[in-house]
């Protein structure tokens, strides 16, 4: 037992919380269902009307051969032209009958991508099934979940994507993964993240995400004419340009590192912030290439989805406070990894704390400083991590014979 009190206590309260939901492992599933429900009962035009019924409008316009982007102002829609080619079967549609199929679909997908990367992550031996464990880093990740959920955001496919590519490495299925980021991407062009990071680190990866990307931006093109999607194209680089040369205060549910340091009265001009993201971008490759050398089937896929989670919110153009989403999976799913070997750890419990302090809202002059300075942490730790390879191997390394195929 240990010595210090605080210690013996957090060790005690650990094991039982672990030993609770052992027993009780119906508790996440149930608690995931009646959330589920409850979005479903509630879909309507008043619950997605700022984000679902923004992405019906631009599809329509782009079925119509309508302007897409306002390159003057921070409004409207800011993804590729691909991400709209989603919504085009669902026009004709009543909007609610098309919340309710595209809700639907990412309920759907992404609880197969949180049981999928926890089969791939957990050993084959171990106490609990990752169909139970699932159940629980569902319940963990609601408060990241509802505004996504609520809203309708393509974010909930977009990170499932990434979760599923993630596992589908974990297997050495590298074409599969190279789908997944592809489709992730198409939902929402932020996945180019990752897209970008695995093209540049892993040979295996390299062709058919070059495709990926290629295909990405011609995907349109399949569907308009040449000239018309060629203009929205130039008019969604004026607008790309114009969205990095505002101030935090611009945006006003901005949350990133710009708004972090706003908070502190440390002001970062537009061109220094964009300098920074590029310094940053090229930080995290080096991270990700210095990971890619590290043995273990889980190391590389797990570190690099976490690593694109933190580059997007952290460092992604016009991060919201609400959009930590794409970070907390895979947070949880490594916590997940920790208290497989130690249900006392500490990093892990840190972890869920993390988790749950990206997913819950206090109020925006809070959460724009706080969500950031979590991330920040968290990159710091990812660096400390890198910066010695055996770290990593004590975290999630598992003997080769471990893996599933």
């Amino acid at each position: 037992m240990p010595n210090n009190p605080v210690a013996a206590s957090f060790a005690k309260r650990s094991s039982e919380i672990a030993v609770w939901f052992a027993k009780n492992p119906w508790v996440g599933w149930a608690a995931w269902i009646v959330f589920c429900i409850s979005i479903l009962v509630q879909t309507g035009p008043k619950r997605f009307g700022s984000t679902f019924s923004v992405y019906l409008d631009f599809a329509n316009r782009l079925w119509s051969r309508q302007p897409l982007y306002d390159a003057t102002t921070l409004d409207g829609f800011n993804y590729w032209p691909s991400s709209l080619l989603i919504y085009i079967p669902v026009l004709r549609l009543d909007p609610v009958v098309a919340g309710w199929i595209m809700i639907t679909l990412a309920m759907g997908v992404f609880t197969f991508a949180c049981v999928k990367l926890l089969d791939a992550l957990l050993p084959r031996k171990r106490s609990v099934s990752a169909v139970t464990a699932a159940g629980i880093l569902l319940l963990i990740n609601i408060p990241a979940a509802w505004f996504n959920f609520k809203y309708i955001q393509a974010q909930i496919l977009m990170t499932s994507g990434m979760i599923l590519a993630a596992a589908a490495m974990m297997r050495g299925r590298w074409h599969l993964a190279s789908l997944w980021i592809f489709l992730a991407a198409v939902m929402k062009p932020l996945a180019i993240v990752m897209l970008l990071l695995c093209g540049a680190v892993q040979p295996r990866m390299r062709l058919p995400l070059i495709g990926a990307l290629i295909a990405g931006f011609l995907l349109p093109f399949a569907v308009v004419e040449w000239s018309y999607m060629a203009e929205q194209y130039r008019a969604w680089m004026l607008k790309l340009s114009f969205m990095a040369h505002v101030m935090p205060t611009d945006w006003p549910y901005q949350a990133d590192f710009q708004t972090m340091l706003d908070t502190f009265r440390i002001v970062v001009p537009p061109n220094v912030a964009t300098a920074i993201r590029f310094a940053a971008a090229f930080g995290t490759l080096a991270l990700a290439w210095r990971i890619s050398k590290i043995e273990g089937r889980t190391i590389f896929p797990l570190a690099i989805l976490i690593l694109s989670g933190c580059y997007i919110t952290l460092f992604g153009p016009r991060n919201e406070y609400l959009s930590f989403f794409v970070l907390t999976p895979g947070l949880t799913a490594l916590a997940f990894a920790l208290f497989g070997r130690n249900a006392q750890d500490i990093r892990g419990w840190l972890l869920i704390a993390a988790v749950l302090v990206l997913g819950f809202s206090v109020s925006f002059p809070v959460d724009r400083v706080t969500k950031p300075f979590v991330v920040t942490l968290i990159y710091v730790w990812l660096v400390w991590l890198t910066s010695q390879p055996q770290r990593w191997r004590d975290l999630v390394g598992e003997p080769s014979a471990n893996a599933s195929h």
